[in-house]
């Protein structure tokens, strides 16, 4: 039998690696923070996002607290990202807005019960602002929907003030483009989608200018 080149024996351990967290050790499988954080390290552990959010831009210790928490007996049994941690400075510059936005609107209420979740969760959304596709496919979700459902519940008034149904990576960025009077607002690194024309266009082309299979 040929020898298994190295390049998919590392393949098949980072696919098998993020099943093993999904299915394994989550805490709360269905919960929308979990599938998040599992999404994100899911898809950067595969390469579709930057190196640092394998360890979510959190510093070690702090990434650590969120494996335990949300993935108990993960790190036990050999889980950890395959590269060193990213020290803050050298993240891009505007991760970090991106993280403050986030919180700063997080669920009233949630600030007080659900600190860690909310920090983790706006640490997950932030990194997949990073990849070159749809937000929820750089997260590893299922859908649109599956963002919309973690920002009802964790960021409700970031989610609410999303009143034309802007996609989320874009809106993101205006966002934190309004609150430091940023003009004109940088766009998110979406080259590698195939709807960016639309995206990046009028608002009001998006949903047309994506084909949808007809239904059956």
């Amino acid at each position: 039998m040929p020898a298994i080149p190295r390049v998919c024996c590392r393949i098949v351990a980072t696919m098998n690696r993020s099943l093993l967290l999904l299915d394994a050790f989550a805490a709360q499988p269905g919960d929308p923070v979990t599938r998040a954080l599992a999404g994100v390290l899911e898809s950067a552990c595969a390469g579709r996002l930057p190196r640092f959010a394998q360890w979510l831009g959190l510093p070690p210790d702090a990434f650590r607290h969120m494996l335990d928490h949300c993935f108990p007996g993960a790190a036990q049994a050999g889980w950890a990202p395959d590269v060193p941690p990213q020290a803050p400075d050298s993240l891009p510059c505007e991760f970090a807005d991106l993280v403050e936005m986030l919180e700063d609107g997080c669920t009233p209420g949630a600030a007080g019960t659900l600190v860690p979740l909310v920090h983790w969760a706006a640490h997950a959304l932030a990194c997949g602002c990073f990849g070159h596709t749809h937000l929820w496919q750089d997260m590893g979700l299922s859908g649109r929907d599956d963002v919309s459902a973690l920002l009802r519940q964790i960021f409700w008034p970031v989610f609410a003030a999303n009143t034309t149904d802007m996609k989320w990576k874009k809106f993101f960025y205006h966002r934190v483009c309004e609150r430091l009077d940023i003009h004109p607002c940088p766009e998110p690194s979406c080259e590698g989608c195939d709807h960016y024309a639309a995206c990046h266009g009028t608002e009001s082309a998006i949903e047309s200018a994506i084909v949808r299979p007809p239904r059956s």
